[in-house]
């Protein structure tokens, strides 16, 4: 297997399914007035193409993984093996409940056209992103410490999921809200992202709190000095330092947002918008710069230099 093939899709598996649950819910939780406003878009098409991508890129990597393990080329797997993996594993089990999941959340999103749909789908990528944690460095611990870290790592992702989500909704639509004023008032917008603030501000603090907790798990805070030491441990740093960057966005975002509700006479409604597009597509490229490095950490040993 090249070296680059499987992280690469590692990237983009962690991206689609965290970007399908975080769009979805979102588009539920805090677009549900404003988006009712607005006739039905391509925003549902995208969606629908990314949820049939979902369980292909599933699949792909189950059938790499069990590759990688079995030391020899996807081509010359054999059935028996592929079963036994899938069958007699957590990881396999974790793949066959996250691929059944998907499946039903992308016919949801093909064939649904209500509201109703959305929110059952967004369910579903919720439920199939949360497996994720019997992957990687959370899938190796045992007992009733292994069930917690579990549970802690899909708090993680599911917080994260619905931050992302947000940031990507709120460029899209600062988007048209320039270009279509009619379609989607200005106003509407910054009063949703002042809305947004208080659970911004929580997700951010279970994002963080979750973030410890897995590094106590994995590798032990204690033993910070010593991971520092190796490349896991710089690539850590650097996923952290790009998360601060990604916070002070977000309080950049959160005063633009903050100036309407407060001085509405006094706002240049269409300077706002273009710090604000600026502003969250810097937030996007970050939050992607996080998954991929997320993509690498995660095949990687703490302690291993």
């Amino acid at each position: 297997m090249d070296d680059w093939l499987y992280p690469l899709l590692r990237f983009a598996h962690y991206t689609l399914l965290l970007g399908l649950f975080g769009i979805t819910a979102f588009r539920c939780i805090g677009l549900r007035e404003t988006l009712a406003q607005r006739p039905q878009c391509k925003d549902n098409g995208a969606l629908a193409l990314a949820a049939v991508v979902a369980p292909v890129l599933t699949i792909t990597l189950m059938f790499l993984s069990i590759a990688a393990m079995m030391a020899q080329p996807v081509w010359q797997l054999e059935w028996t093996t592929i079963e036994a993996m899938v069958m007699s594993t957590s990881i396999g089990w974790a793949f066959l409940v996250r691929l059944l999941l998907l499946l039903a959340a992308a016919i949801l999103m093909m064939f649904g056209r209500t509201l109703t749909a959305v929110s059952v789908a967004a369910l579903l990528f919720g439920l199939a992103l949360t497996t994720l944690a019997w992957n990687g460095h959370a899938a190796a611990t045992e007992g009733t410490l292994g069930t917690v870290h579990r549970l802690n790592d899909a708090a993680h992702l599911l917080a994260a999921g619905l931050w992302i989500g947000a940031i990507g909704w709120f460029l899209h639509l600062t988007r048209v809200a320039r270009r279509q004023p009619h379609l989607f008032a200005p106003v509407s917008l910054l009063s949703d992202m002042h809305r947004f603030a208080p659970l911004g501000s929580l997700l951010v603090c279970v994002v963080g709190i979750t973030g410890i907790i897995n590094a106590q798990l994995i590798f032990g805070l204690h033993n910070s000095a010593d991971v520092l030491k190796t490349n896991y441990g710089w690539l850590l740093v650097a996923k952290i330092a790009l998360v601060g960057f990604m916070l002070l966005f977000a309080a950049r975002n959160a005063l633009l947002g903050r100036r309407l509700p407060a001085a509405p006479q006094s706002v240049d409604i269409s300077s706002t918008l273009a710090k604000l597009r600026t502003s969250l597509a810097a937030e996007v490229t970050l939050a992607l710069a996080v998954l991929g490095l997320v993509a690498f950490i995660g095949m990687m040993s703490p302690l291993a230099h």
